[in-house]
């Protein structure tokens, strides 16, 4: 074995050892525990610590589907059964396909979701610390120097600090994929091009912030490599052209969808910045590269200033890199005269798909402190030079204690980083009976009561909804995210209407099949849903616990054929609207058994309005989306109202309503006078 990988070895156990203490809090019960930061158990902080258990029993219950369908059924990753019944639910925040890609091993080992969570967070800065101890070995040679670059990069306490929101820091494939581009310009072999293409296709499986983080630094990166080696330019391209072949077709499957999302619902866009000042990446601020970075990465710098330590030194061009996505990460850059310029990204928003929907830019940050980590990496190499070989591992442990003293110690690190990363553990696993009661459950989607999706009620409700989710293979209705769609107020109305017959037909049809009314509500709500609960037509009771009262939902027979509730003989009432555009109410109605139920993906169709004199000449179109009625019963009735633009010409006109698949089929028609 050669002393590299002897090497690689050591620091990959020493690694681990590192990160099971990062996670130290959860080690005692990790099928029990979940960690919770330190600073947001304190009293003054409640809100805080409130929210941010929200995002962590939904991550909890998103990395445990992910993970089950990676370890039993890849191809259902996209419709992991939250937010039921939606099309594509991930889309609506961060996907998180690489937390559950790592999550795959310990969830098909135990099948329990905390321990799943628990080992994603260790392993996840695990691999952190081995991404960046290959790239710094590369470069420098040096088991010191690629040793303490990981602990830089690994074990930032921005990182250790928040295990809820692993995927917006999860960018240690990107130092992977910098060391393959620099190894495929080199030595212009397809092992490397193949490298750099699973790489990419790693980050691109955490959430957009890496993913944009690498485009910058990547981008400029690769763009001097493509002048330092342009006269293999020629040669290269065709692994050049088979990475992005490769990478551009797995960028659309995993990014595709949130267009899809975007352009269906008309979510993803308008959330607020958050964003950091520039002065906040010195030591002391919330940003900071912390001291022993910041030293090291400063020595780096003057000792590049006395020539290149390595062919292809590459601290020039990832100090370019580091400045601009550094740039990137900042509400503006001050300049003399009172001038500020403000970040790119938000100079450019309007022209970058997506950017409109990412809220924490300053998530950007990671990226620098990979750039720090590199460039610190070669001021090691630098001081051990300068000092006697027999002194070498001892300024080598020195720099090491010094790290690791300002990452732990509590002093040491609210002085450098504001905060620290200490982890207390809380027990989140549901009770035996509660568990006993899931295992229970019949087939189909679950439904929650009480819920809602207003501000409050999700933060109250839905993260304990998910968290019980993660224990159980079935859709649920319950949905916490950055974003929601229209789907979950329909779904809201129905289960707000019970105890009618026809709001359960409805249910039943968009693929419920049980009922859970939770504690401090089942006596209320128990007795308000009784004429359902006792009706054993539309319910069954299965179990009920201290928690919760289950009930079995029944199945009914409905159709999906659009002509179900088509109607186009018009309503007596006129309706009237003004030029040159006005909103008109067009009513669906279902006279007749079986339900109607939309057919999948339920979402906003293209549909258009024909504007039709009283004798029946078209005149004039309209084209919209609207959602249709995800179901309908017998008896039921329902409006949607569509923004149009109304004929020049003021009258009295017939509109039609049709989907733009079907123009045929006319859904609903109005008489409307028009002003």
């Amino acid at each position: 074995m050669s002393e590299s990988h002897r090497g690689a070895l050591l620091a990959a156990a020493l690694y681990l050892g590192v990160a099971l203490f990062a996670n130290r809090s959860v080690l005692a019960d990790p099928f029990t525990l979940l960690p919770t930061p330190t600073d947001f158990v304190e009293a003054e902080k409640p809100g805080r610590r409130l929210a941010y258990e929200a995002d962590q029993r939904f991550v909890v219950s998103q990395v445990t589907r992910l993970a089950r369908a990676f370890s039993s059924d890849p191809m259902t990753l996209t419709d992991i059964g939250l937010c039921a019944p939606l099309h594509h639910p991930h889309t609506l925040g961060e996907h998180m396909f690489a937390q559950g890609l790592v999550g795959a091993l310990p969830y098909a080992a135990t099948e329990d979701p905390l321990f799943t969570f628990n080992m994603v967070s260790v392993l996840t800065t695990w691999i952190s610390l081995m991404c960046m101890y290959a790239l710094a070995y590369y470069w420098t040679g040096s088991f010191a120097a690629a040793f303490i670059a990981g602990l830089l990069f690994g074990l930032h306490p921005q990182r250790l600090n928040n295990p809820a929101h692993l995927f917006g820091f999860g960018n240690g494939w990107s130092a992977i994929a910098l060391l393959a581009a620099h190894r495929l310009f080199d030595r212009e072999r397809w092992a490397d091009a193949a490298l750099l293409a699973a790489a990419l296709c790693l980050q691109l499986l955490e959430s957009f912030y890496p993913v944009l983080g690498l485009g910058i630094i990547g981008g400029t990166y690769g763009l001097w490599l493509s002048v330092r080696y342009a006269r293999r330019i020629p040669r290269l391209f065709p692994k050049l052209a088979s990475v992005a072949a490769v990478v551009g077709g797995f960028a659309w499957l995993v990014l595709g969808p949130y267009l899809d999302t975007q352009a269906a619902w008309g979510v993803l866009e308008g959330r607020q910045r958050m964003l950091v000042w520039p002065w906040q990446y010195l030591p002391g601020g919330t940003a900071s590269l912390g001291w022993v970075a910041f030293v090291l990465a400063l020595l780096s710098l003057l000792d590049r200033l006395r020539g290149p330590r390595v062919q292809d030194d590459p601290r020039w061009p990832l100090l370019v890199a580091g400045i601009l996505v550094l740039w990137c990460s900042v509400w503006a850059i001050p300049l003399p005269f009172g001038l500020r310029v403000k970040s790119p990204l938000l100079l450019l928003g309007p022209y970058i798909p997506g950017i409109d929907a990412v809220r924490a830019l300053s998530a950007l940050q990671y990226e620098v402190f990979l750039v720090a980590s590199i460039i610190a990496a070669f001021a090691v190499v630098a001081i051990l030079e300068r000092v006697p070989r027999r002194a070498h591992g001892g300024v080598a442990a020195v720099i090491t204690a010094a790290t690791l003293v300002q990452t732990f110690y509590p002093p040491a690190a609210r002085a450098t980083f504001t905060l620290t990363p200490d982890l207390t553990a809380f027990p989140m696993r549901p009770s035996e009976e509660e568990l006993a009661a899931l295992d229970r459950l019949p087939s189909g989607a679950v439904l929650d009561l009480p819920i809602g999706f207003e501000p409050a009620e999700k933060l109250r409700w839905m993260p304990k909804y998910l968290l019980a989710a993660a224990y159980y293979d079935r859709p649920t209705a319950a949905c916490y995210n950055s974003f929601l769609s229209g789907l979950q107020s329909e779904v809201e109305r129905r289960a707000r209407e019970l105890p009618s017959r026809a709001a359960a037909r409805e249910l039943s049809a968009l693929g419920f099949g049980s009922l859970r009314i939770h504690r401090g509500d089942i006596g209320r709500r128990g007795r308000l849903l009784a004429p359902l609960l006792f009706d054993d037509s539309y319910t069954e009771p299965i179990l009920t616990t201290p928690d919760t009262a289950l009930f079995r939902l029944h199945t009914h027979r409905y159709t999906q054929e659009f002509a179900a509730i088509a109607s186009a003989t018009p309503p007596r009432a006129r309706a009237s609207v003004a030029r040159p555009a006005d909103d008109l109410v067009f009513r669906f109605g279902r006279s007749e058994a079986p339900t109607f139920r939309h057919p999948d993906p339920i979402e906003p169709s293209e549909v258009v309005v024909r504007w039709r004199t009283e004798d029946g000449a078209l005149v004039s179109e309209t084209h919209a989306r609207t959602l249709l009625p995800p179901a309908l019963a017998s008896g039921r009735r329902t409006d949607r109202t569509i923004r149009v633009e109304a004929p020049a010409a003021a009258g009295r006109y017939r509109a039609e309503l049709v989907r733009a698949a079907e123009p045929d089929l006319v859904l609903a028609s109005r008489r409307v006078d028009v002003r």
